[in-house]
């Protein structure tokens, strides 16, 4: 017998967003003409700042190329200190360690609070959820997550996670994604304050707190963290991925108590050693420059067009969609399952939110993520980080496909 995983690594599904991604680029091979509302992605529609490439760029050429401490260059952590304050919080540079993306950062929270022979090995997370929530503990554990379903306007329920905690004493880990991927949905302060009240009675659970999105908040909406009500048992992610367009630059970062932080530091240094120093001193330079977060603004503004040409055109075209309007970040959740149970030109009888993906991408050239895979079936994604024309004719080209369904 020849080389195999191990059983855990076997259980892991792949990326739906990369897997889509791979689809999409498959048809633009074959030149058609694909409207991508399939990955999270702005880069190139919105590339990164200017000023930030240009840090970046001159760090290299000033040799900044040797290794950095595990947790992060001293310039960068500072950078990030100063910039939480900007979020009404408080972290000193050594309560902060940087990692090769957000993605990483999750990764090192799991590897450090999860133990597979400790009662409390287990993670909980609430539907619909990102990749990384379902896979990871499984990877690491053997053990899938707890999964709790969100209400009808997508947002956790304090009273059943509280329930939950009461009964099962395995829960080591929560993690909470506000602005939220794949919903759009931000978690008001109030409901913040409800979920620290419940988590804060067991103080051996921790938080993760996915905040990649925190600048991406419209309608006049702040960021809020829970953080702000329960610092002592949170681990805040954050990083360049979304807030500038950097997802290939992967630099992530991880904010909370000095104890645990060190643990931490210990298996990023063992693990990554550290993070490429050019595009640390880049973002450092950056940070100490975007003091007003007019850049960051910049870019969240430009989305906020976008959201609102796709809220425009999906109530005028798409009538048998039921959504709540994104409140952040930069996807759109709706729920299709009105248009189960109808046909297909072809005599195909569409029934999931798999198929009826599968459909606008073969009669549309629409791409789109099924809600299933985030564990929320009978939606789907879009991600609408690209051009207003993608927006415009993509739309208008689904609005057809699905005018074209038969109901028996």
């Amino acid at each position: 017998m020849g080389l195999m995983p191990s059983a855990w690594a076997q259980q892991i599904k792949p990326s739906p967003t990369l897997e889509i991604k791979s689809i999409a680029d498959r048809l633009r091979q074959e030149g058609k003409q694909i409207y991508d509302f399939g990955i999270g992605e702005m880069n190139p529609e919105l590339p990164v700042p200017h000023l930030l490439k240009a840090a970046i760029s001159q760090a290299l050429m000033d040799d900044a190329t040797h290794y950095s401490p595990e947790a992060g260059d001293p310039e960068l952590l500072e950078a990030i200190h100063a910039d939480l304050r900007l979020f009404g919080l408080s972290y000193s540079p050594s309560e902060i360690v940087v990692c090769p993306g957000p993605k990483d950062a999750v990764f090192k929270i799991c590897v450090t609070m999860l133990n597979p022979t400790s009662r409390r090995n287990r993670l909980v997370t609430f539907a619909p959820t990102y990749e990384s929530f379902e896979n990871l503990p499984i990877l690491l554990t053997g053990k899938p997550p707890i999964i709790l379903q969100t209400d009808a306007h997508l947002l956790p329920d304090p009273n059943q996670l509280a329930d939950l905690l009461n009964q099962d004493d395995t829960v080591a880990l929560i993690v909470l994604n506000s602005p939220n991927n794949p919903t759009g949905t931000v978690y008001p302060p109030s409901l913040l304050g409800e979920l620290a009240e419940v988590i804060g009675r067991h103080g051996q659970i921790c938080v993760l707190s996915d905040e990649v999105y925190r600048t991406i908040v419209y309608d006049g909406l702040e960021h809020v963290s829970i953080a702000s009500y329960l610092p002592k048992q949170t681990l805040l992610v954050g990083g360049m991925s979304k807030e500038v367009s950097g997802t290939g630059l992967r630099l992530g970062f991880i904010a909370g108590p000095e104890a645990m932080m060190g643990a931490i530091a210990n298996v990023e240094g063992n693990t990554s050693s550290c993070v490429n120093l050019p595009t640390q001193k880049g973002y450092a330079h950056f940070l100490r420059k975007d003091v007003d977060l007019r850049l960051r603004y910049q870019i969240r503004d430009a989305l906020s067009i976008r959201r609102e040409v796709l809220m425009e055109g999906f109530g005028e075209l798409v009538k048998d969609a039921v959504w709540e309007r994104p409140s952040g970040a930069f996807y759109f959740f709706p729920d299709m399952r009105r248009y189960f149970g109808r046909q297909t030109p072809e005599g195909q009888l569409l029934n999931t939110d798999e198929e009826l993906a599968l459909y606008l991408i073969e009669s549309a050239n629409v791409v789109t993520v099924p809600g299933s895979k985030f564990q929320r079936p009978g939606h789907l994604r879009f991600a609408y980080a690209v051009s207003l024309e993608t927006i415009n004719t993509g739309i208008e080209q689904l609005a057809e496909a699905l005018a074209r369904l038969s109901v028996e």
